[in-house]
């Protein structure tokens, strides 16, 4: 093996040549990325690559749930803090195979990071003292290209997701950690999650951030993203009763978005909490309506906060228990089968007509049909079935099974209007 000073006794124009001067001397692969995981440097693709490698290089920047499974499992944390080259096991749910890394930092500044795929041939102690040796030059190269993300930053991030994932067994525990990072927890919170139809990169979140925080009396404590999903958690810095402040905030935060960035961006919004133990089930909440939302975009386009999910939390598992059981609805039988035979459009008339709420007009204006027309779909409906849909119990039942079991169909419907 040649002595690690003279690998490295030479100028590094690039860190594209400083990774390939790594690989060559341990003969394995090697990524540099800068602190915000973006590729600056990668060696030659002369061996087998894991699926996080390929990823990262096609992607120009290392997919986001690889980045979230390290940090969930402490992995990021203590790279940042070890000033020496770590081997670490790998974390196959996210396609990441076993690695010998480093993070790259000036004095207390994190500036990126080395990674090396082990495959059982770095030779102890010497495959570190390269990697070693790498990083301080690397480190001159990246102190040019100072990102924004500090070490608190980085350590509110973990802290955040220790409190997503149920990491903490007591509220001392979590208070300590938060006290230890500099952290200040309010009295209470809610968790809001958001899924916009394009790409989450930094410019997005930036704008996000200057979006939420320009609201009046709106604290934003944390913010972090999981693969395209931005998840807050924020307070208010007055005291609020009722939900209307809280659906302002949400409303415009979502309809700013929606504009400054031309997209669609869903959003959803929990409970308020005072424990922050519950950061888990807030979560979960805030998460269960964008799925909602995705699921049925246009029958729950109005819904935003956990305190008005009211049976669309339900569905769900009602679609899953139906899917189980294979049954399909006796309430839709008789209208499918006419609609089948005479070639109707019963069954998207009665669609039409409970998700706008028994309103006629706008019902008629949905399916281009003049009102008197509706109402003659409508009796001709309750003589098929026998049923009226003035019953609350038929109404409710008829539109939960169209709900669950015609949910594609209906979701086209729509689509087309």
């Amino acid at each position: 093996m040649a002595e690690t000073g003279s690998i490295f006794d030479r100028f590094f124009d690039s860190m594209e040549s400083l990774a390939d001067t790594i690989s060559e001397s341990l003969q394995s692969q090697v990524t540099i990325e800068d602190d915000k995981h973006h590729v600056i440097g990668y060696s030659s693709h002369q061996f087998e690559s894991d699926p996080a490698r390929i990823s990262t290089i096609i992607g120009k920047r290392v997919p986001d749930s690889v980045i979230i499974g390290l940090r969930k499992k402490g992995i990021m944390r203590q790279l940042e803090n070890t000033p020496h080259p770590i081997r670490i096991s790998g974390v196959m749910e996210v396609g990441l195979g076993p690695r010998l890394a480093m993070c790259i930092k000036h004095q207390k500044e994190v500036l990126g990071y080395i990674w090396v795929v082990d495959a059982g041939n770095l030779a102890e102690g010497y495959a570190e003292s390269v990697v070693e040796k790498a990083a301080q030059i690397a480190a001159r190269y990246l102190l040019k290209q100072r990102g924004w993300k500090t070490k608190q930053t980085r350590a509110q991030e973990d802290f955040f997701w220790k409190l997503l994932t149920s990491h903490y067994g007591t509220e001392q525990d979590i208070k300590r950690d938060g006290e230890a990072d500099n952290i200040m927890l309010p009295p209470g919170y809610f968790i809001g999650v958001f899924e916009p139809d394009r790409a989450v990169d930094d410019h997005f979140l930036l704008k996000f951030r200057q979006t939420a925080e320009s609201y009046s009396g709106v604290s934003l404590v944390f913010l972090t993203t999981e693969h395209n999903r931005i998840i807050i958690l924020f307070s208010f810095l007055y005291s609020i009763e009722g939900t209307q402040t809280l659906s302002s905030f949400m409303t415009l935060l979502v309809e700013q978005m929606n504009k400054s960035e031309g997209c669609r961006i869903s959003g959803g919004c929990s409970l308020y909490y005072g424990e922050y133990l519950s950061a888990a089930v807030a979560y979960t909440e805030a998460v269960s309506i964008v799925e909602i939302k995705r699921l049925l975009p246009f029958q729950a386009r109005e819904l935003l906060l956990y305190e008005d999910m009211g049976f669309w939390a339900h569905i769900p598992a009602i679609i899953e228990q139906k899917r189980s059981r294979g049954r399909r609805s006796p309430l839709l039988n008789p209208l499918k089968e006419h609609d089948r035979v005479h070639k109707t459009d019963f069954v998207k008339t009665v669609a039409a007509y409970l998700t706008f709420n028994g309103n006629l007009k706008e019902s008629a204006a949905f399916l281009h049909i003049h009102t008197n027309t509706l109402m003659y779909r409508l009796n001709r409906i309750a003589e098929i079935t026998g049923k009226n849909l003035k019953d609350t119990h038929y109404r409710f039942s008829i539109y939960l099974d169209i709900l669950t079991e015609e949910t594609r169909q209906l979701n086209q419907w729509f689509a087309e209007d």
